[in-house]
């Protein structure tokens, strides 16, 4: 799946699920309406696993797990508005990618300090290895 042509995803981090690179551009409000309102909940769910407690993963509810899903996948459908619920759900992601894309798209709602150099910062510390993409690439067709 190739991004949207219309959406600017020059210099957009990229983020990987499933072998595979996406493009995450600044959100619209179509995206932010789903995205801000769940990291709001999520809050404090994000800082015990922002804190480095071990157990915190373990003690991510479905309820939470499912919001983080809910908030990656509405980031990804700015730039692949093609990406269905049902077509994310099947893909063959890692909870480790899933949370760094999390720190990445907390970063694409502009409503968060981006992390910086020193560790600060939520995108940093939830393990992302965004950087600014030339072009994704894909493990897979197309």
């Amino acid at each position: 799946m190739n991004p949207d042509p219309n959406i600017n995803c020059a210099g957009a981090p990229v983020v990987t699920l499933a072998g595979r690179e996406w493009f995450v551009p600044v959100l619209a409000m179509r995206q932010a309406r789903v995205v801000v309102p769940a990291l709001m909940r999520l809050m404090p769910v994000l800082q015990e696993m922002q804190s480095g407690q071990p157990a915190a993963m373990a003690r991510l509810s479905e309820e939470n797990y499912d919001a983080i899903i809910a908030v990656v996948h509405a980031a990804l459908t700015r730039a692949y508005p093609e990406l269905s619920r049902e077509m994310f759900l099947d893909l063959p992601a890692s909870t480790p990618e899933l949370v760094a894309a999390l720190g990445v798209v907390t970063r694409q709602t502009g409503f968060f300090r981006p992390a910086d150099a020193s560790g600060d910062g939520l995108g940093e510390t939830l393990g992302e290895t965004a950087r600014p993409a030339t072009a994704p690439r894909n493990s897979s067709t197309g």
